[in-house]
């Protein structure tokens, strides 16, 4: 069976404000995100604390998606990373619990397939871009929720097998460099 997004999710946009040097909460920027899509905790823009920013602070199990620029990609929050705020570039898609597993709805929204598609929406223009109304009509295998989840287990495992094979590449670049600087010494 499958769902457009619409109906499994309600779809809306972060929040648009400008970054403040004495604010308490994260503001989630494309930039503290890696070339695959996953978190670095790395936040270095803030926000206050007011009524209008706390009422976008993301709950547990919301789904960011970019849809605008190079780089497709979604992701799952969860509350134990902290208070965020995800800035106006993201889509904060807050999927029914019921119907969906939000790491499930992350790792089909970041299939190969599914980006693909997403390639062929928002092109024809020098940046790419997808509308709201595109990403809401955009169709969800929706499998059991056992089955959901056991896919999103597989693609964090993926993932987390790509962050160590990178992590791996970094240090053996900083041996290479150290060792290739000894010998030209």
């Amino acid at each position: 069976m499958k769902k457009n997004l619409q109906s499994i999710a309600d779809i809306r946009f972060g929040l648009y404000t400008p970054s403040d040097p004495n604010g308490e909460i994260p503001y989630l920027q494309v930039r503290q995100f890696d070339d695959q899509g996953l978190f670095r905790n790395a936040t270095d823009e803030f926000i206050a604390a007011d009524e209008k920013n706390l009422a976008h602070l993301l709950q547990d199990g919301d789904v960011l998606f970019v849809g605008k620029g190079n780089r497709i990609f979604a992701w799952c929050y969860r509350q134990e990373y902290g208070p965020y705020v995800a800035s106006s570039i993201f889509f904060v898609l807050r999927p029914l619990p019921q119907l969906v597993y939000p790491e499930y709805l992350s790792a089909v929204l970041n299939a190969p397939q599914s980006k693909a598609v997403f390639q062929q929406i928002g092109s024809g223009t020098n940046i790419l871009s997808i509308r709201k109304s595109e990403l809401g009509a955009f169709e969800i295998p929706l499998p059991p929720l056992e089955r959901q989840q056991k896919i999103a287990e597989l693609a964090h495992l993926y993932q987390r097998r790509i962050a160590l094979t990178q992590e791996l590449l970094d240090q053996q670049e900083l041996l290479y460099r150290g060792f290739i600087a000894q010998l030209i010494k």
